[in-house]
């Protein structure tokens, strides 16, 4: 790789950096309104329109909220937030989609259990009632995998941890591929028991037993996935 001529960092970007890490590091706290731009314009010995852009980009990247007549304020600082920004896209292909097994079970086996030490009764009813769509599209293989991803979606926003959720929220494109081309290949049955043991396991509350149940349907799941490509490839060798 050639090496490149190095760019200067702009003023706007040394501004926001400084706005930043006075978030960051609690100087500006969770719903204090921040200076108005004229006294941030002349600490920084800097323009308006340079405050402006540098306070947008605090706004765009949810670390701000500017209320009109009123000013721009400090939003709560969660793990999440660093994260809504890295968007992936992707194509899998079935040979990906294992790797998409595979990361599913390194994550949702815990989450399972950090939402069944945290899941309320009202959880509960909403699980039984993502469940009972999941039986309701059990006809259509591309209804029933959206319904099957939304529990699992679910699963997550009870663990009340943003980093949890908005990981699955960035991932929920690939998760959503993976959930078709897994329902695609094995059918809707597969999984249907292991969803309604979940739902007993979260309403006992009992954290072993919800990772105990998820981490053998991950297990099944990418066992049978990857008993499915064999075949697929067996045939396409012998057509």
């Amino acid at each position: 790789m050639e090496l490149q001529p190095i760019k200067r960092v702009s003023i706007s970007e040394q501004v926001f950096g400084q706005f930043k890490q006075k978030i960051i590091e609690g100087e500006w706290t969770q719903g204090e309104k921040l200076p108005s731009e004229n006294e941030l314009s002349e600490s920084l010995a800097v323009s308006r329109v340079t405050v402006r852009q540098a306070i947008h980009k605090l706004v765009v990247l949810g670390l701000a909220d500017t209320k009109s007549g009123e000013g721009t304020f400090v939003k709560a600082l969660e793990p999440g937030v660093f994260m809504q920004h890295m968007i992936p896209v992707a194509y899998l292909s079935p040979r990906d989609t294992l790797e998409v097994l595979d990361f599913r079970y390194v994550i949702e086996v815990e989450t399972a259990a950090m939402a069944a030490q945290r899941c309320q009764p009202e959880d509960v009813v909403e699980l039984q009632q993502q469940f009972e769509r999941m039986m309701d599209a059990r006809g259509n293989y591309w209804d029933f995998s959206k319904a099957d991803l939304e529990f699992h979606l679910l699963t997550a926003r009870i663990t009340r941890n943003s980093l949890i959720i908005e990981t699955y929220s960035i991932l929920r494109d690939i998760l959503e591929v993976c959930m078709n081309k897994t329902v695609e290949h094995l059918g809707v049955e597969i999984g249907i028991p292991y969803h309604k043991r979940l739902i007993e396991a979260f309403a006992r509350g009992d954290a072993p037993e919800a990772k105990e149940i998820m981490r053998a349907h991950m297990i099944a799941t990418r066992k049978e996935f990857e008993a499915a490509l064999q075949k697929m490839d067996s045939k396409q060798q012998y057509s």
